[in-house]
């Protein structure tokens, strides 16, 4: 009997043993955690529709430079890139032939100037011999109309020395306009004539932007309208300014040209460079169109792989706040816009994402919400 007791007892003290560490982990196990997180309600977002053109870059202002002489050229005083000023010289021209001219003018001016006052005096002393009735009044009206041939003879003569002397001018070519020196045509010894061009001069304080636009579209815009313009690989967008619409040149051709200014320093822009140009989109009858999305604040945005999500709230009535992983379809956003991304599937006006959501949270689980400053699902 004695011996029944002790085993009794030693098995209850078995069960107590047993009991407790089965226990023990339950009480050890920590409660469930809701980590906090910044959600934001996305809003219908209308934008407008636009259309990306290619368009070329040309310098504002561009001269193409050359003599109105023929003759060697000596120098060419400045290389491609070089920066000059409104009268720099650029070129030099072999301009003997007309300093022979010049210095003919001028003999011929110093001859004339002589024989017309030598006209003037003959004619003053036979109309006095007129006048006292010595000679016959046909002798005083051939030596007036001989003055006022060899005034004549002179007055040609001094046209022409003007004449050489702009042709001399024309010997040095200087640049009418602060820019750069694009191109150099022509190397010094070589022979140049009347309107061969030497060297090209650009302005890039200015650029103009030209842009084949259709009809339609053309008709849709106002001059000074600001268009913005993309370029580089960064898409770096710079203000342009519609100042003229061209029409085709060609007989029954369609389609305009546009023409675009800019004031920029920027360095990403260089002559012949293709840009994009941004214009609004037109429906059938000119109207602007526009295309109404899902904002998305690009702050909620999760990538993996191929595919973009993002974590969305859902709460029912007095239960917690829970997040669920929800893949999107998206399309690229305006130009101007850096915030947002459009939401073309996967979410309603009205829902609430998570902003910043952590690499930790899981899809389906309890958070507490706290709701963004500033409603970052509008335009």
């Amino acid at each position: 009997m004695k011996l029944f007791r002790c085993f009794l007892s030693l098995f209850l003290a078995t069960l107590v043993l047993s009991g407790c560490s089965a226990e023990a982990p339950e009480s050890a196990a920590p409660p469930s955690e809701q980590p906090e997180v910044t959600v934001a309600r996305v809003q219908a977002w209308q934008y407008p529709v636009s259309e990306e053109l290619p368009g070329i870059v040309r310098p504002g202002k561009r001269a193409i430079l050359s003599t109105r002489i023929a003759g060697t050229l000596l120098a060419v005083e400045v290389a491609p890139g070089d920066m000059v000023s409104t009268g720099d010289l650029l070129a030099t021209v072999d301009a003997r032939e007309v300093h022979a001219a010049i210095a003919a003018a001028r003999a011929s001016i110093n001859a004339a100037e002589s024989a017309a006052e030598q006209a003037r005096l003959d004619s003053q002393r036979l109309q006095r011999l007129y006048e006292e009735d010595l000679i016959a009044r046909v002798r005083a009206e051939r030596a007036e109309v001989k003055h006022q041939e060899l005034e004549a003879q002179l007055e040609a003569a001094r046209a022409d020395l003007i004449t050489q002397q702009a042709n001399l001018s024309y010997a040095r070519v200087t640049a009418p306009f602060s820019g750069r020196v694009a191109e150099t045509l022509v190397d010094a010894g070589s022979f140049v004539g009347p309107g061969q061009a030497l060297l090209v001069l650009e302005s890039r304080d200015q650029w103009r932007v030209d842009v084949p636009v259709s009809d339609r579209l053309a008709s849709s815009l106002t001059s000074g309208q600001q268009i913005p313009i993309i370029t580089g690989s960064g898409r770096v967008t710079l203000p342009a300014f519609l100042t003229g619409v061209i029409p085709a040149l060609d007989t029954g051709g369609t389609g305009q040209m546009l023409r675009l200014s800019l004031t920029s320093d920027s360095e990403s822009l260089a002559p012949g460079q293709v840009v994009s140009v941004l214009l609004p989109g037109v429906d059938g009858q000119g109207q602007e169109q526009q295309d109404c999305w899902v904002g998305l604040p690009a702050a909620a945005l999760i990538r993996r792989g191929q595919l973009t999500g993002v974590m969305v709230i859902e709460k029912g009535g007095n239960s917690p706040a829970v997040v669920h992983l929800r893949w999107l379809e998206t399309t690229t956003p305006p130009a101007h816009v850096t915030d947002l991304v459009p939401v073309t599937r996967g979410l309603a006006p009205g829902e609430q994402v998570v902003l910043n959501p952590a690499a930790t949270l899981q899809d389906g689980q309890s958070v507490t919400v706290e709701r963004a400053g500033a409603d970052d699902g509008k335009e």
